[in-house]
């Protein structure tokens, strides 16, 4: 059952929250991204309940591995002159889109996005007597252009970056992942979630409260989470003891290991805490995370109360009453 499974992937996370340090990671020792990664966790909504309505909130995700990929290098070429400038970068474009066709980018797969070809300058100082002047001189021209690389396997992205480096192309900017029918997706995701409604309305009719006949409102909402915005900045720790070791320690003579901490970045998903269905929980790899919140209340309609029979229901009339000198009594109609 879903329901079963889903328990067992609790049952697993709190294990791993809750064990040694080895179980946990590094990032308990760090308190900025132990903040930054507890502050992802959504924190759960407090509604407030009616006495005549009941509202249920539900939400759905799936985590989804790319069919695709588009890496964007960035690289500058500088030269003499213009043709020595286009040259020397189109040589390297050349060699670069040759060298990842045996890892099955074929021409196709790679576009070439021309940004800028500016002319450079330097400054020549002259000295005079009392003054110096300062001259711009053209020294050449510089051309900056982007590379976009298509891909379908993500094991590719390291050859890829082998032969881009012997180009002398460093500047990885970005990579975009890409699904093919991101409606089948959601589609997914709204059933499930009305699937779980109608088992909660189920639940209510069980305890004595029917929902099935009752007037509700509801609405709906989908996102996206991808990849190059789950990258969380982490403070990795190190003991630099290495050169303590090294050193003969002489009578008297202590050495103290300092601590070398290197800023590197590590990939955060989603939390699953707030997550009613979670599809594909294991992730191996970074992943596109779709959501889907779906919010359904129920307004109820009361039985109207019934009058007590001990209640007696006391009318009111009026009466008009003329009395005549001779003392007799002589009732009118009431108009």
């Amino acid at each position: 059952m879903k329901i079963s499974q889903f328990s067992v992937l609790l049952f697993l996370t709190f294990i791993g929250t809750s064990g040694s340090a080895q179980m946990a990671g590094n990032i308990i020792y760090n308190e900025s991204a132990r903040w930054q990664f507890q502050n992802q966790v959504e924190q759960l909504r407090a509604n407030t309940p009616q006495q005549n309505e009941v509202t249920f909130e539900i939400n759905a995700i799936c985590n989804m591995q790319a069919d695709s990929y588009l890496a964007i290098f960035h690289l500058t070429q500088v030269g003499s002159n213009a043709y020595e400038a286009d040259s020397l970068m189109n040589s390297r474009i050349t060699s670069f889109k040759q060298a990842i066709q045996d890892k099955g980018v074929t021409g196709d797969d790679v576009v070439i996005d021309m940004l800028s070809m500016v002319p450079v300058y330097h400054v020549e100082v002259t000295q005079k007597l009392f003054s110096k002047t300062f001259t711009e001189i053209p020294a050449g021209f510089e051309i900056q252009k982007n590379i976009h690389v298509h891909f379908k396997d993500a094991a590719v992205l390291d050859d890829i970056i082998t032969q881009a480096a012997m180009q002398e192309i460093y500047d990885l900017v970005k990579v975009d992942y890409y699904i093919k029918d991101v409606t089948a997706v959601y589609d997914e995701l709204r059933k499930l979630a009305t699937e779980l409604l109608d088992d909660r309305v189920e639940q209510f009719e069980i305890i004595g409260i029917p929902l099935k006949n009752q007037w509700r409102y509801a609405n709906d909402r989908q996102g996206v989470y991808f990849p190059l915005d789950r990258y969380t900045s982490y403070e990795s720790i190190s003991n630099t003891s290495v050169e303590a070791s090294q050193k003969k320690r002489r009578a008297g003579e202590t050495y103290v290991a300092h601590k070398r901490k290197n800023k590197t970045l590590f990939y955060n998903k989603v939390p699953y805490t707030n997550y009613d269905i979670v599809i594909n929980p294991e992730i191996i790899e970074p992943a596109v995370q779709y959501v889907y919140n779906l919010q359904v209340r129920f307004l109820l309609e009361r039985e109207k109360e019934e009058k007590p029979e001990s209640q007696v229901e006391i009318k009111k009339e009026t009466k008009i009453i003329l009395v005549a000198p001779d003392g007799s009594l002589k009732e009118l109609p009431a108009q």
